[in-house]
């Protein structure tokens, strides 16, 4: 099932993110509509926070990009980072804060430790796109978004930017909340 995508500027980016204690159906379940509704929106990361849900889960899938067509989609849960190093910069959008692209920085390298989609305890090194994503997707579950990592410069020149997607004034081919559709709902 398809679920429409909280937007920079929802309730949801206020409300402290909870981990997941229960590993049951509901959760396989959604789970699965996360990555269809990923999938739909042409994303490779999806946050809990952008379906809005304050639960400590994202999913993951890069086999869309060049070079990465071999690789397997991974369900995050309950994210730690362990270790950072090294750094690179690479343009970077989101879901929630559509039509908005900018270089950020991030780590090169990552250690990592995260439940799986079986449940499992991992902890690993991720590196290169991996990392970057997993850093973009933890960032929500932080309830921050990339441009929290710009410069101040740079977010004062996208204050009006941000201001018409609070309102819900973008065109993008996915279902999507606006700050003014909560409005609206109350």
């Amino acid at each position: 099932m398809l679920l429409p995508i909280y937007l920079y500027g929802t309730q949801v980016w206020s409300r402290p993110v909870k981990k997941v204690t229960k590993f049951d159906d509901h959760l396989v379940g959604l789970i699965r509509d996360m990555f269809e509704t990923m999938h739909s929106a042409d994303g490779i990361g999806l946050a809990a926070t952008q379906v809005g849900l304050s639960m400590s889960l994202a999913v993951i899938d890069i086999s869309v990009m060049e070079d990465y067509a071999d690789e397997k989609p991974l369900v995050v849960i309950n994210p730690e980072i362990l270790e950072t190093s090294g750094e690179y910069v690479m343009e970077e959008g989101c879901l929630s804060v559509p039509g908005i692209r900018d270089d950020v920085t991030r780590a090169d390298a990552i250690k990592v430790r995260f439940t799986d989609g079986n449940f499992d305890r991992i902890e690993t090194e991720l590196t290169g796109m991996w990392a970057r994503v997993f850093q973009h997707e933890y960032d929500h579950l932080q309830l921050k978004f990339f441009v929290n990592r710009l410069s101040s410069v740079k977010r004062q020149l996208l204050k009006p930017k941000l201001s018409r997607i609070k309102r819900g004034e973008m065109k993008i081919k996915y279902t999507a909340v606006s700050a003014l559709d909560e409005k609206k709902l109350r």
